[in-house]
């Protein structure tokens, strides 16, 4: 993470950097009448993403470096190794959302929107030094950096997945070997590309939405086998038995046809044009072209949530039932204040094998 870049710059108003010490000294009044302020620097400045500069190569060197623990089928994933990476290059990472809700540039744009956020990172939605004196603590440094985290904290939007490209190294590791080729049937925002990357895998993937920018990302630090393609997995069919391990995170959609992330509006999307296009073409013909290019015996791995029994049962029909699970442990905001005392759930990786 890099501290000094303007994203991440401590704000000043009237000559005062507005430090969580500062923030803390000051009763509720102090701290309401710094919104205002605090909303005019903001409008002034516009929205911002972030700028990680000179920090990019430390951190992907942090994450070449990371040795995952393979004996474990339980990972937490609150990892942000090598994400702050992501966020640098897919600004389209800041357009998803769900379904009628605001994506985080809306939730910025709006004026009552960001006077909410602004005070929610004074502080003041848990100020009440009588009944509850340890919260008055609970303050920041407000920059762009705490604006933009505050968003999910707050849940004025949605908290949008980020594969970590941690967990990626990790299932490349565990059910690839060095030197193999890997296919990602959704690039998404990068993570996977990194996890490959680190391992020392020859990683293909395709999307039809990300891909300008990572590719960006793969020259910029001059990853090496990595090959990208524009387009969705339903189109991409490779020589058969060429791929040595294939895994993923596609697009969540519940039996209830909910759609749980919608990442744009574009036309390439895979849920664009209707539910039966998304089962019997997107989903059906990703999972026989991914058997198709997957050698015998090779593992297919699939992350969804469990709520997606019929892409699940899709994946059954074609693989057969999982061999193994690994699971990905969520925990979720200390500062939402609708959060539960036992909000600890599971995400599964259903690890297929291909039996030809």
């Amino acid at each position: 993470m890099n501290n000094n870049s303007k994203f991440a710059q401590i704000v000043t108003i009237n000559g005062q950097p507005i430090t969580k010490q500062y923030v803390a000294s000051l009763d509720k009044k102090g701290r309401e009448d710094l919104i205002e302020p605090l909303f005019q620097h903001f409008r002034s400045q516009g929205w911002m993403y972030p700028d990680e500069g000179d920090s990019i190569q430390e951190e992907y060197q942090k994450l070449i470096n990371h040795q995952p623990d393979l004996s474990s089928n339980i990972l937490y994933n609150n990892s942000s190794l090598a994400t702050n990476i992501c966020k640098h290059y897919c600004h389209n990472f800041y357009l998803a959302t769900e379904k009628n809700k605001p994506n985080m540039i809306e939730v910025f744009n709006d004026d009552k929107s960001l006077r909410t956020l602004i005070a929610n990172r004074l502080g003041l939605d848990w100020y009440d030094p009588i009944n509850n004196p340890e919260g008055v603590t609970e303050t920041f440094n407000i920059s762009f950096r705490m604006m933009v985290q505050g968003m999910r904290s707050k849940r004025l939007v949605p908290s949008i997945s980020m594969f970590k490209p941690e967990i990626a190294k990790y299932m490349y590791m565990k059910y690839s070997n060095e030197g193999d080729t890997v296919f990602d049937y959704s690039c998404g925002f990068g993570g996977r590309a990194l996890g490959a990357a680190s391992c020392n895998r020859k990683y293909i993937g395709t999307d039809p939405w990300t891909v300008d920018e990572l590719q960006v990302m793969v020259d910029d630090l001059k990853l090496q086998d990595i090959k990208l393609i524009k387009s969705g997995s339903e189109n991409i069919k490779l020589d058969e038995n060429y791929i040595d391990f294939s895994f993923s995170s596609p697009p969540y959609v519940t039996d209830k046809s909910v759609i749980k992330e919608f990442y744009s509006k574009e036309e390439t999307q895979a849920y664009a044009k209707g539910m039966d296009n998304f089962y019997n073409v997107y989903w059906k013909q990703t999972l026989d072209n991914v058997k198709y290019m997957l050698k015998p015996n090779k593992i297919f791995g699939l992350n969804l949530t469990k709520d997606c029994g019929k892409m699940i049962q899709m994946a059954v029909d074609i693989f057969g039932n999982p061999v193994e699970e690994v699971n990905l442990r969520l925990v979720r905001s200390h500062l939402n204040k609708k959060s539960k005392a036992d909000a600890t759930k599971y995400e599964p990786i259903f690890i297929f094998e291909n039996i030809k």
